[in-house]
Formats: structure tokens, sequence, C-alpha cells
């Protein structure tokens, strides 16, 4: 609910005329009152006895009454709007919202029968318009003095009256609306969007791609605007404005724009944050080199993965560099997308730019921002490569990275309490998804009917260079799963699957393994496109193993050698092996498993001696070489559902005897082992977030089955959520602090119906930290990674807390405090 203040007259009764008149397009319904200074107050459209220039005359009597000078505009008018998302009220409840404006601005105080004249007319279902005139009935001028904060603090609290949409108090990062007159201006003119909005988004982009003022500007120009620079007497320059060509006044004069007037974040200081915060940047617009615009934004996508996997982990100043590098980013790939997605990635850019704004200190200079920063100078040094055909699949790709992108963003607002850049943020995610079903081929017209639906799938149109690429992996998907292959080959979203199989090889991962590996993690029957859910478990897979490789001190993606098939193992009993280690997370001890694989245990060998042999070949194939923290596991048969044959524990392999050397081979092992061909290890990547185990207990039940137990209607698209690994984190967390975690899971989803919710673990992420937090102690939100014991962070002061967690344990203290008897 927004009141606003208009500006004064002094013709109350030409005002009325018009409240109650058409309207300029006439766009006025049903004109009538709502509400009065008094009760029996006749309403000119309902009594045919009263007419507007009587009602005019009551309203200004008192003003003819002033002991003192009488005011030139004495007319106050307030519209009150409501937000386009809320319900509309009735006519009772217009009724209250005005008396409570009157008395929240000084015209009319509650109980003064004194107080000034007004009327509240509506002519919309949306909004209301206030008329009041600046005369007490009793020779006086009213009280207006801080009207405005005063109307604004109680619309915040008539919003929590009747359930509208609680707006946020001002932050200072909103950039400027478009005037009206700008907005008829650019009616007339037949354009899409005003000057305004034309001039912020090609000023971003400019900012996106410079490293210097000289960049700067040269960006400007180059794009077709005029530039006028404000320069010092000592010749530095201080600020710029910027004009679009043929945009003139009624005086034939142009109309200029200062970086200040069109956003917060575009005055020339805060443009200059890009390029002078110190970061090392790898690559720039004029030294990257690629062959094309495909290979370009294949690369760009890979930098935007790898900041997604470390967005906001940096502290608060870092995190709102990386707001701003991420909007940059969109708004440079907006302008260059295809055509098919370009308006709706063009909103999203236009939506988060609020969220690139917090209103906080900043710094460009993280691991994230230099990643984002790196991604749009490829998008720059792409725009001016050959179009090889491959961009639709290469565009695929960067919606998956952005989206993930977005979505570390929106948490990030969310953990510093920053309502309105996480609703930016939100709002941002859902165009993206847009995009991505425009991108894929969705059908156009088709509406989703219900949860869980999705549009109809087409065959996208095949691009020059896409029957050389799904012909290079078409033999490999189909030696990887042939039980899929056909299903995959015919899916419309089979290109963006080969281009993502191409991003993996070049990364370093055998396709065909790696490809195994993410269709393992469960099963596809309730999946609409089999193919599209293995392009975001391969991104994903990616993802995760760079944040393991950082965190580890390895290399990243490291080249898999090529598995042998088990059909050609010498004879004996098929087993499967697991190597996996125990870590501190989240307050609870959980099993990590590193690696697992099949094999066959040949006749004559002990299990024991079977799992042991199986940890050293993993542990050669590590940095550390320590075999003491790793516990393995064989069990019968190939899958992990078949009886347990060993399980060596962590630490109690590191006294075996090391491995005979067979003089005949040269090789360790082979004495003890006999002729035997063992596949390297697989899946040496984080647990399936599926599997992940909700306890310290060997007997614990996982992450899948506490979701199929307490939401079995929507465990697919839970376990499918890129919010899935916090949802876990808590229920770990639950587990630690003696909750039944299926059980705890059930109550938060029994406490509220789940149908209207976009991001089902998101929404239950949200209930269950506020179900811990009724013990009065705040819960962050957890990240799972890996650690090997609770460290204190190095140089904080014991007792020392961020402002972020004062600013959440003071919110949770505030829930938490008496709200007095339940009516």
């Amino acid at each position: 609910m927004i009141p606003k203040k208009a500006k004064a007259g002094g013709r109350t009764t030409g005002l009325l005329y018009y409240l109650y008149g058409p309207g300029r397009a006439n766009e006025h319904t049903d004109p009538h009152m709502v509400a009065a200074w008094a009760g029996g107050v006749a309403d000119p459209a309902l009594d045919s006895g009263a007419t507007i220039t009587t009602l005019g005359m009551l309203l200004d009597a008192p003003v003819l009454m002033l002991d003192g000078p009488k005011p030139d505009q004495h007319v106050y008018h307030v519209p009150v709007r409501l937000d386009p998302g809320d319900r509309m009220l009735t006519d009772a409840e217009w009724a209250d919202v005005a008396r409570e404006i009157m008395d929240a601005s000084g015209i009319a105080p509650k109980g003064d029968p004194m107080g000034a004249r007004w009327v509240a007319i509506r002519h919309a279902d949306d909004h209301i318009h206030i008329v009041a005139t600046l005369a007490r009935q009793d020779g006086r001028p009213p009280d207006v003095r801080r009207d405005m904060p005063k109307m604004q603090a109680r619309a915040r609290e008539l919003e929590k009256r009747y359930g509208l949409r609680q707006l946020t108090s001002g932050d200072k990062t909103a950039s400027r609306w478009p005037t009206t007159a700008e907005q008829e201006k650019a009616k007339r003119k037949g354009r899409e969007e005003t000057p305004r909005e034309t001039l912020q988004q090609t000023v971003r982009r400019a900012a996106a791609g410079a490293r210097s003022d000289d960049e700067f500007f040269a960006g400007i120009t180059s794009a077709g605007l005029r530039l006028t620079k404000r320069v010092a007497p000592d010749g530095a320059v201080t600020g710029y404005s910027v004009a679009l060509p043929g945009d003139r006044t009624a005086g034939r004069r142009a109309v200029w724009f200062s970086g200040t007037r069109l956003a917060p974040d575009l005055s020339l200081p805060r443009v200059r944050e890009r390029w002078s915060a110190g970061a090392i940047f790898s690559t720039s617009p004029r030294a990257v080199a690629v062959p094309n615009r495909a290979v370009a934004w294949q690369i760009a996508a890979g930098h935007v993965h790898q900041a997604a996997a470390v967005l906001g982990q940096s502290g608060n100043e870092a995190g709102a560099g990386e707001m701003v590098a991420l909007a940059d980013f969109l708004a440079t790939y907006a302008a260059q997308a295809p055509e098919a997605v370009r308006d709706e990635l063009r909103t999203a850019a236009r939506v988060f730019e609020r969220a690139g704004r917090a209103p906080t200190s900043r710094r460009m200079d993280s691991q994230a921002s230099v990643h984002l920063r790196n991604a749009t100078n490829l998008l720059v040094a792409g725009a001016s490569a050959i179009a090889s055909g491959g961009e639709a699949a290469a565009a695929i790709t960067i919606l998956v990275a952005v989206a993930l992108a977005i979505t570390a963003a929106m948490r990030w607002h969310q953990a510093s309490q920053f309502a309105a850049q996480e609703r930016a943020a939100a709002q941002a995610g859902t165009c993206l998804r847009a995009a991505t079903e425009v991108a894929y081929g969705a059908a156009v017209g088709s509406r989703r009917t219900g949860r869980g639906s999705r549009a109809t799938w087409q065959r996208t149109a095949m691009e020059p260079d896409g029957p050389a690429l799904v012909e290079a992996y078409a033999p490999v998907v189909r030696a990887a799963l042939p039980h899929l292959a056909e299903t995959l080959l015919g899916e419309a979203a089979w290109p963006a699957l080969a281009a993502t199989l191409r991003q993996a090889e070049n990364a370093g991962y055998d396709p065909g393994e790696v490809l195994a590996r993410v269709a393992a993690i469960r099963g596809f029957d309730d999946a609409d496109s089999t193919a599209e859910v293995l392009v975001w478990r391969l991104q994903r897979q990616m993802d995760s193993d760079t944040r393991r490789a950082s965190t580890e001190g390895v290399p990243t993606f490291q080249p898999q050698p090529q598995a042998t098939s088990v059909a050609t193992q010498a004879g004996g009993m098929p087993v499967r092996w697991t190597i996996s280690h125990s870590e501190f997370v989240n307050e609870a001890d959980r099993t990590i498993v590193d690696a697992e694989g099949t094999g066959y245990l040949p006749e004559g060998v002990t299990a024991e001696a079977y799992a042991a042999e199986k940890l050293r070949e993993y542990v050669a194939t590590r940095r550390n070489g320590d075999s003491s923290r790793y516990a393995v596991s064989l069990r019968e048969g190939e899958t992990q559902t078949r009886n347990r044959l060993a399980y060596l524990p962590e630490g109690s392999v590191t006294a075996m005897p090391a491995r005979p050397v067979d003089a005949s081979t040269g090789s360790e092992g082979a004495a003890e082992f006999g002729p035997m061909t063992t596949p390297p290890p697989v899946g040496q990547g984080p647990v399936a977030i599926e599997d992940t185990p909700l306890g310290v207990d060997a007997y614990a039940s996982t992450f899948g089955v506490a979701v199929r137990q307490a939401v079995p209607e929507y465990a697919s698209s839970v376990l499918a959520d890129p919010a899935a690994p916090d949802l876990a984190a808590y229920l770990i967390k639950a587990a630690g602090e003696g909750y039944e975690p299926a059980q705890i899971l059930a109550e938060v989803v029994a406490s509220r119906d789940l149908a209207d919710a976009d991001s089902v673990a998101q929404v239950l992420t949200w209930r269950l930290q506020g179900r811990l937090q009724k013990s009065g102690v705040p819960v962050a939100l957890p990240r799972i990674t890996r650690r090997t014991a609770p460290v204190r962070q190095q140089g904080v002061v014991p007792g020392e807390r961020t402002a972020a967690e004062r600013a959440t344990q003071e919110a949770a203290q505030r829930r938490n405090a008496g709200r007095g008897p339940r009516r």
C-alpha cells in the first residue's frame, strides 16, 4: 500500500469534478465516496439532491473561517494505491484506510471533532483519492509536519491488518521511476520504454565491460549516446551526464541525465569501483581471443558456475560487490542473448538491478567477483566474434549457470535481511525460468495447469554445428546409458546435453563415465525430460567438484581414466566397494562417500584383504596419501542393498603390511590376488543429496527416505531442487538436537499447504529454520561444506558478533516476545 502526497492545489471543486468524472481516457469507473470527515455527508454520485459544487463548498468552509491569512494552495490531495498483486479491498475497508491515513497525517486526528474536513473517493478497484482542506473547523491550520513518514508508517500497519504485501522501508537503493511526463512522451514518440530506462541499461552495459574511465566513456559513445563530462579545475573528471539523441524538450534542448539520476550505483565514483578495487582479472575485452561466439559463451558459463559455488561466502562487503558483478553480467548477456529469450532476459536484468544494490559498503576483489567479471569480459569479446551456430546450446548452459548464481544471491540477501533485494532476486529467477523454457523449445501458448505439469516440449531447430555435435556424442550416450539412449537422442534437450558433455570433456572428465555417474544418482520415472535432468546433474556435479577441489587443494576437474567393464573381469563373486570418511558438519558427524565401484572378488581372497587393496589404490591417487581417515565397505552384488561382506573402519588399514611385488609382472598385489583388472575409482565427488545420512548412527535414515515419508507427493521436486542441500543441513541439525527427521519434517509440511510454492524445498527450509528457532537460539543458514572439526574463526574477538548476526538475533527475540492474550 503506497500513500503518495500529490501537489497542493487551490481549486477544491475542480479536483472533485475530475475525480467524479470519466478521467482523461475514460479510466474512471463507478466513482463514489467511501468515507468523509463526518457521517451524513451526501455523495453526489448517489444522492440526487447533492452536487459536486455543494460538496466543494462544504470542504472549503473552514478555510474562510481561518483566523490568520488564507493559504493560496489549501487543497490537500493524497492518492492511496495497492500493489498490483494485492487483493481488492471493499468500500468499508477503504473507508478504514482513509481514516487511518488522515489520522497519521495530522489532518483529522482520531477523537478530534474539530479536525479538518476531508472525503475519500474511489473510482477504481485498486486505489482511492483523499481530498482535504488545510483548515481545521476551530479556525486553526492543521499540524502536518512530517506527514509523509507518518503516513508511510501507518500504511505498513494497514498492510499487516489486511494481509497485503508488506513493503519495506526505503534503503536508498531504488532507482528513480520514470515520471508520468516521461511515460506520456515515450507513448507519443512510439518508444517501448522511456529514455531514462534506455539510458540506464546502456550505461550499465558500458560500465560492466570497462576497465578504466576511457573504456567506460568510449563504451557510452560507441553505443550512440550523447556524453558530457564534468571536469574539475585541476582537470580531473568528477562526473558525467548522458542524453538520448533526438530526446529534446519543447524548447529544443537536449534532456540530460546524470549518472546519479539514472540509478544510485551509476554515479561515477560507484562505476569506478569496478576497476579500482585492486582485483586482477585473467581476461579482458582486448586480450581474449576466442574462435567464435559459442566458445566464448561456454567459457563464460564455466566462470559463472564457479562464481555461483562461492557466491556470498567472503563477507558482507565482498557479497555486495558480487551482487554488482552478477547484475553487470546479466545486463550484458541480455543484450547479446538469442532473440527467442532476449525479452525475458532483459526483464530479468532490469528486475535484478535492485538486487545488485545492497545497502552496505562493497568491495569487488573476491573470487566470485573475479569470475563474474571474467565472464562479462568474455561476453564483450564474443560480441565481435563470428556466430558459429552453436549459440543455442551455449545459451542454455549460461541460463543454467545464471540461475544457480541468482539462487545463491537470493539466499545471501535473505541471510543479510535485505528484503527488497531478496524479492528482486526472486523475481529475476522467475524470468530466468521462463527464458529456460523458451530456450528448450516450450510450446507457445501452453500454460501450467497444475503443479508438476510442464509445457509440452518440442524439438528445437538444429543449429549448423548441431549435427556434428550430436553425432560425436551419440555413441558416448549409447555406451554409457544403453537403456536410455534412444529416449535421450529423441528429446528436445538432447543438443543441450551434448553441449554439456563437450563442456565436461574440455574440463577433463571422461564424458561417458561422468554421464553414467550422474545417471546412477536416482531414476527418471517422474522426469518430463530425461536429457534436461541430466544437464542439471552434470552442471551440479562439475560445480560440486570445483568446490571440493578448492577446499582440498587439488587441481580442478581431474581427468578420469577410462573404466574397464565389469564383464571383462576375471571370475569370482561380483561385489561393490565403497570408500568413505566421517566429517563434523553442521554440529553433527556425517559420512561422506569418497569413491565407489564394482568388481569381482577372486576365489581364495578374503573380503577384508580385497577391501584394503581398494583403499590402497584409492589413496595412491590422493595427494595426502593418508589411509587412516577412510573407512572401506564391501558388499555382495553390484548394488548397495545386498549383504555386507566386510567393513574396515577408519584407521584400521594403516597397520596392514605392504602389498607383495610380483616378480613376473613387477606390480604390487599380483601375487596375492592373481591376474585381475580393476576399474578405477568412480564417483569421487560428494555423496548424492538423496543418500545423505541424517545422523551419526550407521542405521540413520537418509535424506531421500525422510522426504519420501514426510512429503511423498513433492518428493521428486524436493530432491531435484537446488535448495535441497540447505534442507538436508537443517534436518541434520534437527537430528542432532534429538528430533526424528521424518517426523519434524512432516510437522512443518502440515502447517500450511504447499500447492502455490515455487520451491517446495526452500519453503520447507524456512519453516524448519523457524521451528528450530523456537528454542530462542537463532539458526544461521548452513552450508554443507567439508571440514575436519569445528574451528574458531581466526581474528574474531570472543563475544563479538557481526551486524547480520545481531540483526538475526534481535529478529528472533521480537518473534519470541509476548504477543498478549489470544482473542
